[in-house]
């Protein structure tokens, strides 16, 4: 418990949203069919493979494959940390942060029937969480260092 007095809430927050920008950057960049999809129940389903390339026009046509296989290995990875999120915590980091068109704070408030106040609460306590099972949480030691 020593561990949690020591982390840095702000710069946490920096840290997680950076990752969500990462997914938001890699959504927009990545093909369709290499994208999880997500699911009304507020899950991520992560598209399976059926084992390479079947012809050499796929092999031309696929120009970026690093840059599809980092896609695939940090989707993977925040697909393990978003699972350990609640399933309203999952519904509020989806419609803020990882819809075509984020909601606005009041509209993901009203459409999970909560008040503002739980709604921000709510939401710092799924990004920390959120932050923690992706282990890019920062510590206050790690900052003064810098």
């Amino acid at each position: 418990m020593e561990m949690l007095r020591n982390i840095d809430g702000k710069e946490t927050q920096k840290a997680i949203e950076k990752v969500l920008r990462q997914y938001r950057t890699y959504q927009l960049t990545t093909p369709e069919e290499l994208l999880p999809t997500i699911t009304p129940r507020y899950t991520m389903e992560m598209p399976s493979f059926g084992g390479g390339v079947q012809s050499k026009v796929e092999s031309a046509a696929i120009k970026n494959v690093e840059h599809y296989k980092q896609a695939e290995k940090f989707f993977a990875r925040f697909n393990h940390g978003f699972f350990k999120l609640t399933k309203k915590e999952r519904q509020l980091i989806i419609m803020a942060f990882l819809e075509e068109i984020p909601k606005f704070n009041y509209e993901i408030s009203d459409e999970l029937s909560i008040s503002e106040r739980t709604f921000y609460r709510m939401k710092a306590q799924a990004l920390y969480k959120l932050a923690l099972a992706l282990r890019v949480e920062v510590y206050e030691d790690e900052v003064k260092s810098s």
